[in-house]
């Protein structure tokens, strides 16, 4: 019995680890460059609705709130943008929701996160196993995470790029949390490698 266990963790790890690249950056409308961002300060804002279609009860475990979830993830890409250096300065405001409601006197760029949504997606995998070439198929469960990302300059009040970023991680050992959370920090990284290099296509996981 617990060689058929490790069998079929090894088997599982293997499918995922075998994962193809795909394209997290999608629907990407860009008006202009953004010029010299080490330069630039930066604040980000956040609406507070979340679309949540799967890990209903995941996201009620570990959330208040769509309030609390969308502070949460704020301050996650805030400190993520801090330290990879993208911007001479990176700030938050959890108050503002919009960005046509904010005083943007004081800042040269607003990123502004909206439709924030929780699905799923299901994969079935088969593999050739076994002396006699027996078909075996197992499903991955994994957590997708999309927002969408708007960029005004805000010293002309124009959007200058906006675009839909996703995240996902695939569910292991039950563990519904983690798995939410990664697929929450994937997508934080995307944004950040978005503004980056520019790059939409990436292979997963991204995380041990």
């Amino acid at each position: 019995m617990m060689k058929k266990i490790v069998f079929l963790l090894i088997f599982t790890l293997s499918l995922i680890s075998c994962q193809a690249p795909r394209e997290y950056i999608k629907y990407v409308s860009k008006k202009e460059n953004i010029d010299a961002p080490k330069t630039k300060n930066v604040l980000i804002i956040a609406s507070d609705k979340v679309l949540l279609n799967e890990f209903t009860k995941t996201y009620q475990k570990n959330y208040e709130d769509d309030t609390d979830f969308t502070r949460s993830y704020l301050n996650q890409l805030t400190k993520e943008m801090k330290q990879r250096n993208i911007f001479s300065d990176v700030r938050m405001d959890s108050e503002t929701l919009n960005y046509d409601r904010l005083d943007s006197n004081t800042t040269d760029y607003v990123i502004q996160l909206s439709n924030f949504e929780i699905n799923n997606r299901v994969e079935w995998r088969s593999s050739a196993m076994g002396v006699n070439g027996m078909q075996t198929s197992t499903s991955v469960e994994f957590c997708v995470m999309s927002v969408k990302v708007e960029i005004y300059d805000a010293k002309t009040n124009k959007e200058i790029l906006d675009f839909i970023v996703f995240g996902e991680e695939s569910v292991f050992l039950f563990d519904f949390t983690k798995t939410f959370e990664k697929a929450k920090a994937a997508s934080i990284l995307h944004i950040i490698n978005y503004l980056e290099s520019g790059k939409v296509v990436y292979k997963e996981p991204l995380f041990n």
